[in-house]
């Protein structure tokens, strides 16, 4: 057997076919199979969370990238005073406070009211239970559209970058040693008015 695959290797038509193979395989590659492996994640109307939700594992702090894309779904105008709300999409909080809302680093986002199906992106932490969004800095996208962001921890701060534009560097002076993950979630005081999703891999 070892000699006949030996004497299969030194052919060179074998060689032909598979490098022939290899070029097929490929260029059947759909620019689609090269999009990245976004997940859905709904929150159903009336609740908060958008399922399904990570299970909460500790690990060291260290940089994160991730994409995202807002459906339509998720714009809304009829929020009364709490219209200007944040939403949390993706982020880390501080695994030794057990809570995720005390100590947070997080990507927030919200629809911008003048113009429906688009939405504003910023920079939203929590700092010793307090809410600090860093509102002076805002990025928008539309709905459908896909972007990226990044949680680049150096010197042991995060700083937030969505498609490579800082959105901001983490005012808590706070050490995140250990963290865990924080997923889309809806709202502070009201839940998801009806049924939204969006897509994220995170």
């Amino acid at each position: 057997m070892n000699k006949f695959l030996k004497d299969i290797f030194k052919e060179p038509l074998f060689w032909a076919v598979l490098l022939m193979g290899l070029i097929l395989y490929l260029s059947s590659c759909s620019r689609d199979d090269m999009e990245p492996r976004l997940r859905k994640y709904i929150a159903q109307e009336g609740s908060h969370d958008f399922t399904p939700s990570p299970v909460p594992f500790p690990s060291g702090a260290h940089s994160f990238h991730g994409v995202a894309k807002l459906h339509a779904s998720c714009w809304y105008d009829n929020l009364g005073v709490d219209q200007s709300d944040w939403n949390k999409l993706a982020g880390v909080y501080r695994f030794a406070d057990v809570v995720k809302n005390k100590n947070s680093f997080i990507l927030a986002w919200r629809p911008l009211n003048a113009i429906k199906n688009r939405f504003e992106l910023c920079l939203y932490e929590n700092i010793d239970g307090a809410n600090v969004p860093h509102d002076s800095a805002i990025y928008q996208v539309s709905g459908g559209q896909l972007f990226d962001f990044e949680l680049i921890y150096t010197n042991n701060k995060y700083s937030l970058y969505v498609d490579g534009n800082l959105l901001g560097t983490q005012r808590n002076d706070v050490t995140y040693n250990w963290i865990a993950k924080i997923s889309a979630w809806f709202g502070g005081n009201q839940s998801a008015p009806w049924t939204m999703w969006l897509e994220m891999d995170f």
